[in-house]
């Protein structure tokens, strides 16, 4: 009768536990490695959910608000802007203005905002993607779409200081920032019929290189510091001059060629 060879279970054990012991040592140091590496290169954020070492960039964004949008306008501007905040990485600032600048005194946005880490982004080990997810709907996406929809609501005014309001927001928003360090965007939403004492296209055509050799456009002149700009160009079939309606092809070229004279670099013109 053949003998039977027993194992050596004390040692089979042993063999086991030292790879189980090894397994968890290295889950412990991957751990202890994320959670160091979440904290070294955690961004610190301020109030508006800008990182305090400055936005990786901004999105000025100015409405104007002297004479009514129509529906079909404000249902486009929304679509829009679902866009532009869908699009909106870590750290990107929206800033919201109206057309109410000067020549001499500061404007300051009606929101300053930045997009938060989104859920997509998150690190599942070290995160919680669904407190993300709260935290980026409440207090930042609804936070601003509330903002657009106040600005959209009618409204009418006596003047219109579309470049005034330009210059100053530009002054605000992109002044502390160096030219080409981060990505600068501009989105007017307005008519664009220009209309103060010191320049009005009510009274004068729109005609840039009357206006770049006037005195008063060295007061006017916006610094967009490379910023890329988009106008929503809302119709207003009754802004007119003389009987000929203000806004024309050669209206949006007046525009073209304002931005260009302002170091700005014009996208698009959509009318709506």
């Amino acid at each position: 009768m053949p003998r039977r060879t027993l194992k050596k279970s004390g040692s089979s054990d042993w063999g086991v536990g030292m790879v189980l012991a090894g397994v968890g040592v290295v889950l412990i140091a991957a751990l202890a490695y994320a959670a160091w590496y979440f904290k070294t290169t955690r961004v610190l954020l301020d109030a508006q959910n800008c990182p305090v070492a400055g936005p990786r960039a901004i999105h000025m964004i100015i409405f104007d608000r002297s004479d009514p949008i129509t529906r079909q306008q404000a249902q486009r501007i929304e679509q829009l802007m679902q866009r532009y905040k869908g699009e909106a990485l870590f750290g990107y600032r929206f800033d919201l203005y109206t057309f109410e600048g000067d020549t001499k005194n500061v404007l300051e946005p009606i929101l300053r905002i930045c997009s938060p880490l989104r859920f997509e982004d998150a690190n599942e080990i070290i995160q919680n993607p669904e407190r993300i997810k709260q935290a980026y709907d409440r207090d930042f996406s609804a936070v601003l779409d509330r903002t657009i929809r106040e600005l959209l609501v009618e409204s009418t005014r006596d003047n219109s200081p579309i470049i005034e309001s330009l210059k100053a927001a530009a002054i605000t928003s992109f002044g502390p920032v160096d030219k080409g360090r981060i990505p600068l965007r501009v989105t007017l939403v307005s008519d664009m019929v220009q209309h103060t004492a010191l320049y009005s296209h009510f009274k004068s055509e729109a005609d840039f290189s009357a206006l770049a050799r006037n005195s008063a456009w060295a007061t006017l002149r916006p610094d967009l510091k490379g910023a890329s700009v988009d106008i929503l160009y809302l119709l207003r079939p009754t802004a007119k001059r003389g009987g000929a309606a203000i806004q024309s092809r050669g209206h949006q070229a007046f525009w073209e060629q304002l931005i260009a004279g302002s170091n700005g670099r014009l996208l698009s013109v959509e009318p709506l």
